[in-house]
């Protein structure tokens, strides 16, 4: 008998519009310690059909049908009260954010002491106890420290782990793991599959995954369900579906992922993925002769780790140390390396965003320090920054007509607010947006559509240079996909340069022409992107690359999840 058995399951949200369907007819099923991975794009119904699971779905405002069956027991209509031992002991969650899901005001030790209590008569000793065994049981070598620790002061990969320990803390028969890779460099990533299925493998524990990562998906479910608008299209085993869809929605997600490899084979600046590209040109775009825009010599940037009166006990920490390199006119320049590697903060230096503690910058010859009021403005237009949560770097009480004619006004651009309009309805035509869009707000469009709008404010400005902090790290693969092709193409357009920072390296080695990975706040390596396997030597560049997951290949051994292979 299935541990989990959901048919026929619909999901309605009832709102002044009437009923909206999340949910039409998934039909989906978990064997005890079997590992399922649920895939597809944002707003497909991944995660509401996992918080239909749970018992999580708002009662006022969502009508769920059909039958979702734990062990045997219908959950569907089941009361709060009811639901409550199943949960933790019998189902639990590990949400995508975990500084959300975790609890600011309270120390990790007290969030998995209560946690434990909740399912068991323990003593608040035995509860801690039991607290330092399950982070231990999660990687987490300093156990002290972390129980001690409040959620902010740890990493994106350390909470991670705190939230995987809240979850497994009480030994769960079904873990439901909701994009919990999401936004981690790839090293990060791989530690958390690891984990994942060393846990199903210890506790026999069945995995519900959520993702629209593939690479996931191959590394370590085993079998797959792939939803669309709603309804799942396409399932069965892990390396079939990967290796042979069935269903055009599947093939056509599956192309748009970049691997590692695919830039050597075609090398053309008209490359673009799921599409045949143009044959190369006689010239590059940049080549060792092209003048170069922007230079970094040994650059600094320190912070104040521990304050102190004294100025002799005060320490400060380098997020960036002797960091050196240049990027050519017409060249995509790419910063790659582990969270915490000062890739962001480096980015901000040479924006001029943040002063370098030491060292050099200059733009087009001309040293940042050094520049008045004049010429700052001046740089200001030449050179933008599209941030990496498009969400949060948009003014959600401003239109966007407002939020893009502003700094062409600003920075002297137009020359007046009709002109300002005017490039306002162009950079957003030009990102495939369209000008009926300016009278919206920002919530009012997906995170694919905000992502081309802060392109398109960068744009505005008619820059020659811009700064893209990790614009596809949350984005579904065939959104991606769109902005990778995008760039790609006013590249080619409007003759600008990149500074691309990323952790994927298949996006990074098929969008860049040189990378430089940072390791510890230290450029370790700079060397030629289209072929990162050839020409990487650095110990640093190496364990990235042994992180990517391999989406599809010829070898078994690249379809067959982690479960198989570690056995």
């Amino acid at each position: 008998m299935p541990l989990l058995d959901i048919e026929q399951l619909e999901v309605d949200f009832i709102g002044s519009r009437g009923a909206e369907p999340a949910v039409r007819g998934v039909d989906l099923s978990l064997d005890p310690g079997e590992i399922v991975a649920l895939v597809g794009e944002s707003g497909s119904g991944k995660s509401v059909t996992a918080t239909a699971i749970n018992g999580l779905l708002p009662a006022r405002t969502a009508r769920v049908r059909g039958s979702i069956r734990f062990d045997g027991k219908q959950l569907v209509g089941l009361g709060e009260a009811q639901f409550e031992p199943i949960r933790g002991a019998g189902v639990a969650t590990i949400f995508q954010n975990p500084l959300s899901s975790l609890d600011p005001t309270m120390r990790i030790g007290d969030q998995l002491a209560i946690t434990a209590q909740l399912r068991a008569r323990l003593t608040r000793s035995e509860a801690l106890k039991r607290a330092h065994a399950a982070l231990a049981e999660v990687g987490i070598d300093d156990t002290a420290r972390v129980l001690r620790a409040w959620p902010h002061q740890l990493s994106g990969g350390m909470r991670q782990r705190v939230m995987i320990a809240l979850a497994t803390l009480n030994h769960p028969r079904l873990l439901i793991a909701d994009e919990p890779t999401t936004a981690l460099d790839a090293v990060l990533q791989k530690d958390m599959l690891g984990l994942l299925t060393r846990l199903n493998r210890q506790h026999g524990m069945a995995i519900l995954i959520i993702t629209h990562d593939f690479g996931v998906v191959a590394a370590l479910s085993q079998r797959v369900a792939v939803m669309r608008a709603g309804r799942i299209v396409e399932t069965g085993r892990t390396a079939d579906v990967l290796s042979a869809p069935k269903h055009a929605y599947t093939r056509s997600l599956i192309d748009a992922v970049p691997g590692i490899g695919l830039r050597a084979r075609n090398p053309s600046p008209s490359r673009r993925l799921g599409a045949v590209s143009a044959q190369p040109p006689a010239v590059p775009v940049a080549s060792a002769d092209t003048p170069v825009l922007l230079e970094a010599h040994a650059v600094y940037r320190s912070f104040v780790s521990v304050k102190s009166w004294l100025p002799s006990r005060t320490q400060h920490f380098d997020a960036v140390a002797d960091a050196s390199f240049e990027v050519r006119r017409g060249e995509i320049f790419g910063l790659i390396g582990a969270s915490g590697s000062g890739k962001s903060t480096l980015a901000r230096v040479v924006a001029h965003l943040l002063p370098a503690t030491r060292g050099t910058v200059r733009f087009d010859g001309a040293d940042l320090a050094t520049l008045d009021h004049t010429a700052l403005k001046s740089f200001r237009r030449r050179f933008q920054f599209v941030f990496q949560d498009s969400a949060s770097s948009l003014n959600p009480r401003r239109t966007l007509l407002d939020q893009l004619s502003n700094p062409a006004l600003r920075l002297g651009v137009a020359h007046d607010r009709a002109h300002a309009h005017t490039l306002a309805r162009e950079a957003l035509e030009r990102v495939g947006l369209e000008a009926r869009h300016l009278h919206r707000y920002p919530h009012a469009f997906s995170g694919g559509q905000r992502q081309r709008i802060g392109l398109a404010r960068a744009l505005v400005v008619r820059p020659e240079f811009i700064v893209l902090d990790e614009p596809t790290s949350a984005l579904d693969v065939s959104i991606q996909a769109q902005i990778l092709n995008l760039l790609l193409e006013l590249r080619e357009a409007l003759g600008l340069t990149y500074l691309f920072i990323g952790h994927s390296l298949p996006v990074i080695e098929f969008l860049c022409d040189r990378v430089a990975v940072m390791e510890r706040g230290r450029i370790v390596e700079t060397l030629d992107a289209h072929d990162l396997r050839a020409h990487a030597t650095h110990a640093s560049t190496l364990r990235l690359l042994d992180a990517v997951l391999p989406v599809r290949t010829g070898s078994r051994r690249a379809h067959a999840p982690l479960t198989e292979l570690l056995s």
